[in-house]
């Protein structure tokens, strides 16, 4: 009942922009310029996959999703009551370990982190340090990480590991995106790119243990955040075994939903032509 109820509250706006949102895609999608920006973040999304063929009809649905996270992330009442699944992976977990959070700049991740810490989990989360700055910050970026401060306490890399060791605490949880751009080559979605094992690393590190946090759709179409089994970092030989298991989760959310990618030429892992 409270899923229904939180669904019913979180998706109201979605359902009353749906005509604001089209109308501005359309304009968007006439230009020729726009329309390929969209068609070329697709391709490096789902190119070498299966779905290739639906690239252009993705596209589209990619512009869509664009114009409307613009628009919630000025709803963080909304955006913040996601139903999440699947809650106790955080909510009862080993508290004598700490927890590596696996994001995606997928669907409305900002508002995660509010959603989760709903439940009564605290969360830390990793940003770089120049986009915490406020000084000479774009409006909507500091709308952004407003949305993730009302679920997670930001902290900057700058520090190094060294710093990030000493966050990876027992019982904490540290969130950290796993599509960044870095120096691991890494497949994702048939496709050899820039990825990073930081992540693993640190859980190796620490002894943490890796719960990946996903979006998706239900049978209706209504959005969802579902959590995953704990990956036991003992469990793997290398940082690098763990990193290809924290990647295929997130491969098949990525590839049923590829239309939520946030800015994916921007946000999702790093070219290695590039």
């Amino acid at each position: 009942m409270r899923d229904r109820l939180e669904r019913v509250r979180g998706l109201f706006p979605m359902v009353a922009i749906d005509a604001m949102v089209r109308s501005r895609a359309d304009k968007i999608w006439a230009s020729d310029e726009r329309r390929e920006y969209f068609l070329e973040s697709m391709t490096y999304v789902v190119g070498e996959t299966e779905r290739a063929p639906e690239i252009p009809e993705l596209a589209r649905g990619l512009l869509e999703h664009d114009v409307r996270r613009r628009y919630l992330r000025y709803k963080p009442r909304y955006i913040t009551r996601q139903p999440v699944r699947n809650i106790e992976h955080l909510t009862q977990r080993d508290l004598s370990r700490p927890t590596v959070l696996s994001f995606m700049h997928h669907w409305q991740y900002d508002g995660m982190f509010g959603s989760i810490a709903r439940h009564g989990v605290e969360m830390k989360a990793l940003a770089l340090e120049q986009v915490l700055n406020p000084v000479g910050q774009m409006e909507m970026f500091r709308q952004h990480f407003s949305n993730v401060r009302r679920g997670a306490e930001l902290v900057s890399t700058d520090g190094g590991s060294a710093a990030l060791l000493e966050i990876l605490v027992p019982g904490a949880v540290v969130a950290i995106a796993s599509d960044v751009a870095s120096r691991t080559e890494v497949t994702f979605l048939n496709r050899r790119v820039l990825g990073a094992s930081g992540a693993p690393r640190l859980a190796t590190k620490t002894d943490s243990v890796v719960v990946a946090v996903t979006a998706h759709r239900d049978d209706d179409g209504h959005p969802y955040l579902q959590l995953h089994a704990p990956l036991d970092s003992r469990d793997y030989a290398t940082p690098e075994d763990l990193l290809d298991a924290m990647l295929a989760i997130h491969e098949v959310a990525v590839l049923a939903w590829p239309e939520a990618i946030d800015t994916p030429l921007t946000n999702f892992f790093g070219r290695i032509d590039d």
